[in-house]
């Protein structure tokens, strides 16, 4: 069963309009997503070239799909991105890695973006983008603080070796601050990529965080949603992407 499919069998009245796909990849979330709520509209980001002329290919029949080749960050700009052809772990650099392909993004901000498209709420945001998740939940700061995102996926680093992912308990922090509960977490896989083994334990997953419905005075962990992100090296704090596995 889907992480789709459990939010369904879990909130029988929850009825999506508008879903966020962040880092598409190929357009693996989207046909899950497609598979539970055939009429949804779906927005798909994917900032690869490559990558995103097979998302065009895959999705090119679904009317209810609108694509975009965009990266989103904590603030708009540029940055570079590792760009393999078919990669599901491709992420923003600070500099060239060996002989790796690189290419120049454009970043958003989600705030703006929705504001410019007209989308005042997102049923589902969906956050894929191998460890840059929290600057793009950063940049919906204001609808995650408006309660406008109903569920909040994301993929999160569970073994405290795993440098690649945000960690869980920062991730949690940073919604349960804006009055987000968690609904679940979904265990992603044992491989372990930093020490290039296979833990018994979870290496990484997938949360699922859900909107509360708590009164303004009930939401706020010591003012945690008010403190500014850690800096990162990039010019551009963006996704990665990224559609399944790590």
């Amino acid at each position: 069963m889907s992480i789709f499919q459990h939010i369904r069998a879990a909130d029988q009245g929850f009825a999506p309009r508008c879903i966020f796909d962040i880092g598409a990849n190929v357009g693996q979330t989207t046909r899950q997503i497609r598979a539970v709520w055939p009429e949804v509209q779906v927005h798909a980001f994917e900032p690869v070239s490559s990558t995103f002329a097979r998302l065009q290919e895959n999705l090119r029949d679904d009317r209810a799909v609108t694509l975009h080749r965009l990266a989103f960050g904590s603030r708009p700009g540029r940055a570079r991105m590792l760009a393999m052809p078919g990669g599901v772990m491709n992420r923003i650099v600070d500099r060239p890695v060996g002989n790796a392909m690189v290419e120049e993004v454009e970043v958003v901000v989600g705030d703006a973006f929705c504001a410019a498209q007209g989308i005042d709420r997102i049923d589902i945001l969906k956050v894929d983008t191998e460890g840059h998740d929290l600057e793009v939940l950063a940049g919906f700061r204001n609808m995650l603080a408006e309660r406008r995102i109903a569920y909040v996926e994301v993929e999160c680093g569970i073994a405290p070796d795993n440098r690649m992912h945000v960690p869980f308990g920062r991730l949690a922090d940073f919604l349960f601050a804006f009055g987000y509960g968690l609904f679940n977490l979904y265990a992603g896989g044992r491989a372990n990529l930093t020490a290039r083994r296979r833990d018994r334990g979870i290496w990484y997953g997938n949360a699922v965080f859900v909107a509360e419905d708590w009164p303004e005075d009930a939401v706020g962990i010591d003012g945690a949603a008010a403190q500014p992100l850690p800096a990162v090296a990039t010019s551009a704090t963006a996704v990665g992407s990224h559609g399944t596995g790590p």
